[in-house]
């Protein structure tokens, strides 16, 4: 993966730059884009080497690890289950097996690494997943290390096959 692999989007409505990647990552959750954010105000610059690294590595994450990152979704939708009529608001069926969550998330399945030049930290890598039946909290997936390290900015297991966020 290059930066040259990368074209850049209409800003849009987006506060931010973005640019797009026109491989797609195929995983059991379904396919994923992969995208650069570049989050700072005046941040206009193209990708940097840091960030093609950072992609090339959340890649094969999702490629290497796409089951874990499945029984991370299912354990959300178990977490859910646990509420009394809350998969029912959102028109999501009870008792889905694991292998069918992935007719109930989002399209928008995204891999991204986003720059803010006036972080301590300047790079940060995750990965976006949006349930139908929380579309508006969606998963956040931090990435670091060659590891998920917190879900939704919370350190989090996996007990019993629901997902616990601490």
């Amino acid at each position: 993966m290059t930066a040259a692999d990368f074209q850049k989007q209409p800003r849009g409505s987006y506060a931010f730059d973005f640019w797009q990647c026109g491989k797609r990552v195929e995983t059991p959750l379904g396919i994923f884009t992969v995208e650069f954010q570049m989050l700072g105000k005046s941040d206009t610059n193209p990708p940097d080497e840091e960030m093609v690294r950072r992609a090339t590595e959340l890649v094969r994450y999702a490629e290497d690890h796409g089951d874990y990152i499945l029984d991370i979704v299912f354990g959300y939708y178990l977490f859910a289950a646990e509420t009394p009529n809350w998969l029912e608001m959102f028109e999501t069926p009870r008792g889905l097996s694991r292998d069918k969550i992935s007719a109930y998330l989002r399209g928008d399945r995204t891999l991204v690494v986003s720059r803010d030049l006036d972080w301590s930290e300047p790079y940060d890598s995750a990965i976006y997943i949006v349930p139908l039946w929380d579309e508006e909290h969606a998963l956040t997936l931090a990435c670091c290390d060659g590891g998920i390290t917190t879900v939704n900015d919370s350190a989090f297991i996996l007990e019993a096959g629901v997902l616990r966020c601490r």
